[in-house]
């Protein structure tokens, strides 16, 4: 156990995120993903930028749980930052062979009873019923749903205009995000800020359509298995430029030599399907009512 964590029930809580932790909890996050509908690339980078504020830099509320073998379980919450009512919840995941034991429920009980923020959880998917079912048990109640989509990436598509090409990138997000996500300039240099910090973030992968102001945000990333394309964020109010920039995306995958895109969007999923996406899965996110 890290000499600096404070034990709490056998599971340890961690400050900070260090190299060698993220790749542990990469390492057990991919292992209870893979075969599933949010099955996708979890690398180190992944966890960090993923569980660290990026505005501040502070680290999440971490209670990680070890056996002789290593990491057993984890489950984290993100601090909220500007624009965000919720802290997101990530996890709890316990290794397959620790599970049954109610390491789950402690750990995230842990959590939840050390976060001082309403909290919501990041996507369950519904083909995973045995989790949607441990946050009902746990007084969770369902707050939204989720599409999960794949494609296959294509040559001979539309191009599209790329941030690298863009002087004054923070000025533009911070448009797009009033104009088409109702956000507000603190909520969108945050965002900015956190996918600067994303390893899978290329300013060439987020794709503009400058007539329109509108975005889309891709995030590339290779592991010794598998690649993919997500399409994180879809900025546009009109449906052919969203299409516009989704089958560019896909283009800019196959140029990428890139194994899949995957899109996981709360919008309405037909300009994916027209664009040649199918969907894959349905996830749900719960929040805490009250907090604990």
């Amino acid at each position: 156990m890290d000499p600096a964590a404070q034990k709490v029930k056998g599971i340890g809580f961690i400050d900070p995120l260090r190299d060698g932790l993220c790749e542990q909890l990469a390492d057990l996050a991919q292992q209870c993903i893979t075969g599933f509908s949010d099955d996708r690339p979890v690398s180190a980078s992944l966890v960090r930028s993923r569980l660290t504020n990026a505005l501040t830099g502070a680290p999440p509320v971490l209670a990680v749980a070890r056996d002789d073998r290593g990491v057993t379980g984890w489950c984290a919450v993100r601090r909220p930052e500007p624009g965000e009512g919720l802290a997101r919840l990530w996890g709890p995941v316990v290794a397959p062979g620790a599970r049954r034991a109610g390491l789950g429920a402690r750990l995230l009980d842990a959590v939840a009873g050390a976060a001082p923020w309403p909290l919501v959880t990041t996507d369950v998917p519904a083909d995973r019923p045995g989790a949607a079912a441990f946050f009902a048990r746990s007084g969770w109640t369902e707050l939204d749903t989720v599409t999960v989509l794949h494609g296959t990436p294509a040559r001979g598509g539309f191009e599209a205009a790329t941030a690298d090409t863009l002087p004054e990138l923070g000025a533009y997000v911070t448009d797009a995000a009033r104009r088409y996500a109702g956000h507000e300039e603190a909520f969108a240099k945050a965002t900015l800020r956190r996918w600067q910090d994303d390893a899978r973030f290329r300013p060439g992968n987020l794709l503009l359509d400058t007539s329109t102001g509108s975005l889309l945000l891709a995030l590339a990333q290779h592991t010794a298995v598998s690649s993919e394309l997500l399409l994180a964020e879809v900025w546009a109010a009109d449906a052919d430029v969203r299409r516009r920039l989704i089958t560019a995306a896909h283009t800019m995958a196959a140029d990428q030599q890139l194994d899949t895109v995957r899109a996981v969007t709360r919008q309405e999923p037909a300009d994916f399907v027209a664009c040649g996406m199918h969907i894959t899965g349905r996830c749900s996110t719960f929040v805490l009512p009250g907090g604990r």
